[in-house]
């Protein structure tokens, strides 16, 4: 079972997960300039998007944010291309939450 997998099936125990959440990505680069480019991609991509510095006060977040129904296909999906989005700046990406919908 993946990791995302395993996620959903968490937020499967305490929230509806057939209804739509909010769900963020973390992803950490090395400059403020490639934190700029990354927002800006993804909001063409229609995430809502914030830039700050990282908790290491070293590597930029940036924390991309849009509403979904969550499942493994779609989450494993934004994960490769949130990995490959980070990496083309020399970053990572550190993975998703959601919020939790009664």
């Amino acid at each position: 079972m993946s990791d995302d997998a395993k996620a959903i099936e968490e937020l499967a125990a305490v929230s509806e997960i057939k209804a739509s959440h909010t769900v963020e990505h973390y992803l950490y680069v090395p400059s403020h300039e490639a934190a700029t480019l990354i927002s800006e991609e993804l909001r063409r991509r229609g995430f809502r998007t914030e830039e700050r510095i990282g908790a290491d006060e070293k590597n930029w977040l940036v924390l991309a944010s849009h509403e979904v129904i969550p499942s493994e296909n779609l989450l494993s999906l934004l994960r490769e291309s949130m990995e490959e989005l980070a990496a083309t700046a020399g970053g990572e990406y550190d993975g998703w939450e959601a919020t939790v919908r009664r």
